[in-house]
């Protein structure tokens, strides 16, 4: 739920890859504040906490920012000020400039999360006469009425009805929302796709598209003990307190359950004089794009389970800027079930070299004077960090995937012949067909991905409607 929009820098970059100056940080700034609705807190003072310019306060999708885990608050910013280097004060990372720890701001609205579904589908599906929803029903392909060189999407297909197949067909377009994941697999059940895969799959190919790549961030937590009772482990312990604080919630959508666990976020860079970079280019956009990410979490964050006693709090790093990219193919002997997906983590030395820096400088942090008081303690091995062999070991055992995947329909310019959509949002090569979800996105954005995938629909709405 974090809401995070990436820097101006990489906007600017992925306006450049696709030759439209539509997708620049400038052109997508108003998509931006439309669709977000800022909440000021009532007898709360946020002053200084975020800056009002950098966002918008009558959009769909609520946010605010964390108050909650106010035990954390003084030391977090304590330590970062008794650390130096990275850790200076942003006051908005949402600014265009993300550089820095501040305030973490999250889409929740009146103690509820603010989603899609609840923001634009739920609130559309009753003022709307032109829109209907079908739950349960799991897309088999899209319908071309011809194939090469130049089809024409015209339906969809869904099971259903006598013969085991019901067909919608479109009047003007089809357009795709099924997400980083689904909708490669989708594309090439209906022919649209590598003509290696569609051949093994028994798919007749309709249009031959590229194989293009899955990107992802890549996160790790390291877990420390602490002397204080007000972390939320004790409710992943008791299932009674759990049910409580649910029933609560349900109430009247107060209590935990009504916000999150962590209070705020820092991005940082690795420095440029970074022995990686004899070999590897810098794959951000400029010297204002971050290479990571760390999170401070009221809770155990780990993959070992959470121990029966003590109480917990994690630095948790996502992989801001990953070079290592996966894959998503169809399962040739049954390409209706789940594909093959190869999230391809850690395929990359600078990626490790990254978190290794990552986790070293936490560490570092969290010695600092303002955590003695709770005698934060690290729960795990911290000489792994001693040598660069050790640390890599242990980032490989424990790493996970930051579930914020995109790129496996990836946008291109229409002069291009890679990727699968033109700035256009439209397949290339196929009449009445777009793409509009996280996969068409070129390049990771450093931010969590939420937030930009609301900018880029609210964009795509006014491409479609010719505005």
């Amino acid at each position: 739920m974090v809401y995070s929009h990436g820097y101006a820098g990489e906007y600017d970059k992925f306006a450049a890859s696709v030759k439209d100056d539509g997708f620049s940080w400038a052109k997508l700034l108003p998509y931006m504040r439309k669709n977000e609705a800022f909440q000021v807190p009532t007898g709360v003072n946020i002053t200084g906490k975020f800056d009002p310019n950098a966002h918008g306060f009558n959009g769909a999708i609520g946010t605010e920012i964390h108050s909650n885990n106010a035990w954390l608050f003084q030391p977090i910013l304590d330590a970062a000020a008794q650390t130096g280097g990275t850790f200076t004060y942003n006051q908005d990372y949402n600014s265009g400039s993300m550089l820095g720890i501040g305030w973490q701001q999250t889409a929740i609205k009146a103690g509820q999360r603010s989603s899609a579904a609840a923001a634009y589908i739920n609130k559309q599906s009753h003022e709307r006469k032109n829109l209907d929803v079908l739950v349960n029903t799991l897309v088999n392909r899209v319908v071309a009425n011809s194939t090469q060189p130049h089809p024409t999407i015209t339906a969809v297909e869904f099971p259903g009805g006598k013969n085991g197949t019901m067909q919608v067909h479109a009047r003007k377009e089809v357009i795709v929302s099924t997400g980083t994941m689904n909708t490669p697999p989708l594309l090439m059940r209906s022919g649209l796709g590598p003509e290696d895969q569609l051949k093994a799959a028994g798919i007749q190919t309709v249009l031959a598209i590229p194989h293009v790549d899955l990107i992802d961030h890549i996160m790790i937590g390291l877990p420390y003990q602490v002397n204080t009772t007000e972390t939320d482990d004790e409710i992943t312990r008791n299932a009674t307190l759990r049910q409580a604080l649910l029933e609560q919630w349900r109430k009247d959508h107060t209590g935990r359950y009504a916000e999150v666990s962590d209070s705020h976020i820092k991005f940082s860079r690795i420095p440029d004089g970074a022995s990686i970079f004899d070999t590897v280019a810098d794959p951000t956009a400029s010297n204002e794009g971050p290479h990571y990410e760390q999170l401070i979490n009221n809770n155990w964050v780990f993959n070992d389970p959470l121990p029966e006693t003590g109480y917990f709090m994690t630095m948790l790093h996502f992989l801001s800027s990953p070079i290592s990219h996966g894959s998503i193919r169809l399962n040739p002997s049954d390409p209706n079930g789940m594909a093959l997906i190869d999230p391809g983590y850690l395929n990359e030395d600078f990626d490790v070299f990254v978190l290794r820096t990552a986790l070293r400088e936490s560490i570092q942090y969290m010695r600092a004077p303002a955590w003695q008081k709770f005698n934060a303690t690290p729960h795990f091995d911290v000489t792994v960090a001693d040598n660069d062999d050790t640390l890599t070991e242990f980032i490989r055992n424990y790493v996970g995937g930051g579930v914020h995947c995109v790129g496996t329909a990836r946008m291109v310019s229409h002069d291009s012949n890679d990727g699968v959509v033109g700035p256009d949002f439209k397949v290339k090569g196929v009449d009445g067909l777009r793409v509009v979800d996280a996969s068409i996105i070129p390049y990771i954005p450093s931010g969590h991905t939420m937030a930009v995938v609301y900018a880029l629909a609210e964009r795509a709405s006014d491409v479609i409607k010719g505005v």
